[in-house]
């Protein structure tokens, strides 16, 4: 049994009902988008994602409705280690490694763009397998 503070919980809207899952739409913003200042600066960012979502029992839900997705805290942990920290680190070892072997800067820096690079096509082709990873579940909004 889960408690709240374990799960990374946002709202959405049902945009399409299938049979085992739907696809819900979730406005993510930037991390300046609730600053006062938004309007002046032009930094802040809102775009809306359509996300899967599996469902046991998605006839209890209908288009429109605003729900709630959750996703388990050490999975979103997991996800942003994938996402964000591992290809640092590739780009960073990438980097100053080859600088290190070969003292040219142009080589080094194409280098580190490539492991990156590399690093991120290898992560889309694990899509279907970590999909299953990082299963998001929805629920009834208590909004």
């Amino acid at each position: 049994m889960s408690t709240e503070s374990d799960q990374v919980c946002s709202k959405a809207i049902v945009r399409e009902i299938k049979e085992n899952y739907m696809f819900v739409e979730m406005t993510v913003s930037s991390a300046c988008a609730a600053c006062h200042a938004k309007g002046a600066c032009g930094a802040s960012e809102q775009k809306k994602e359509k996300l899967k979502v599996f469902c046991s029992d998605p006839s209890q839900y209908r288009v429109g409705e605003i729900v709630d997705v959750e996703l388990k805290q050490t999975l979103a942990r997991k996800a942003v280690l994938i996402a964000y920290f591992f290809p640092f680190l590739v780009m960073i070892l990438g980097l100053f490694g080859i600088y290190a072997i070969t003292k040219n800067e142009l080589l080094s820096i194409g280098v580190s763009f490539g492991a990156t690079a590399l690093y991120y096509f290898i992560i889309s082709k694990l899509k279907d397998k970590l999909e299953k990873e990082f299963v998001l579940t929805v629920k009834k909004s208590e909004f």
